[in-house]
């Protein structure tokens, strides 16, 4: 979290009613854009995906961050909310990054990124 995040938290613990509209405001942005994450996961999610391969890319990043001490992330190799082209939530389509690499990327695909 930001310092001027913290900031405001302290405010708006303290009375500031303007701190306490920003504070509320980012609550309700994150959870918009959770459920904007959530949604588009299920509807790029086919049934025929194998969840459990999926779910051990996840654990594997968590490994790899624990053991390394670096944040290590699951990134879709096509994004699922790309603009021109939109991808799968599939075994096939995920990869793991660390956590600058996955930000440099940032939802972008180009076919030398193809594997």
């Amino acid at each position: 979290m930001r310092q001027f995040e913290l900031d405001d938290i302290l405010r708006a613990e303290s009375g500031d009613l303007d701190a306490q509209l920003r504070v509320q405001r980012r609550k309700d942005v994150l959870k918009w854009n959770g459920e904007r994450r959530r949604t588009a996961l299920r509807r790029a999610t086919p049934l025929w995906a194998d969840l459990a391969a999926i779910k051990a890319f996840y654990k594997d990043a968590k490994r790899l961050s624990i053991e390394t001490g670096v944040l290590h992330e699951v990134d879709h190799i096509v994004p699922i909310q790309g603009e021109k082209v939109c991808g799968l939530h599939v075994e096939n389509n995920l990869q793991i990054l660390t956590k600058t690499d996955n930000v440099k990327k940032h939802s972008r695909f180009t076919d030398n990124q193809q594997k």
